[in-house]
């Protein structure tokens, strides 16, 4: 389940793969016209696994903020981090987290069976919108997009898998990290790959 939860840093965009309900707020329609164009790369099997991965990251770049993404993961020491080391940050973190689980994003994407539910939050600016993903195993998972509006459009922000937060997850490592290395040392070991999968 844990490495599941990091695939939708990659995949949000991509996993959302079967029959869904018909969307009552724009919110829930930008997910749902997500859908189309990254399974037709998914699922485009003239393309290279790498080059399905591109295509798909750089559609996902659109709607997924990683910079929001880097500091909620990061946490209170985000403050003290230099405007180029959060450059840096959020550059390898993107870099890992694509590295880590783009093979098994494109596998869900093939896999899984999804249903956007009707239930969505709103608070002010901020929207969650829900889904339930059954896996080639048969289990199922309840999924929160969070989002925030941008002008007409909606950017992904964090994602709850079962209760279980994305960024709470990760901050916990990123906490460790810093107290015993640093925010440099901790901007190395993320360039490295060094996290553990999540």
């Amino acid at each position: 389940m844990a490495s599941y939860l990091s695939a939708f840093i990659l995949a949000a965009p991509m996993v959302l793969a079967a029959p869904y309900v018909a969307a009552a707020h724009p919110a829930q329609e930008q997910m749902q016209q997500n859908i189309d164009t990254v399974l037709k790369i998914a699922r485009n099997t003239s393309l290279s696994e790498p080059q399905r991965v591109k295509q798909i990251q750089q559609y996902a770049d659109r709607y997924l903020d990683y910079e929001r993404i880097s500091a909620l993961a990061v946490g209170a020491p985000w403050r003290n981090f230099s405007a180029q080391q959060k450059t840096d940050f959020i550059q390898a973190f993107k870099e890992m987290v694509v590295s880590m689980y783009s093979h098994s994003a494109l596998v869900g994407a093939a896999d899984a069976k999804v249903k956007l539910l009707p239930k969505m939050t709103e608070n002010g600016n901020k929207f969650d919108v829900f889904s339930e993903i059954q896996t080639k195993s048969g289990k199922k998972y309840e999924v929160a997009y969070q989002l925030y509006r941008v002008g007409s459009a909606y950017k992904i922000y964090n994602f709850r898998l079962d209760g279980t937060s994305l960024v709470t997850v990760y901050r916990n490592q990123f906490n460790e990290l810093i107290k015993q290395k640093g925010i440099d040392g901790t901007i190395a070991t993320v360039k490295a790959k060094g996290l553990k999968k999540q």
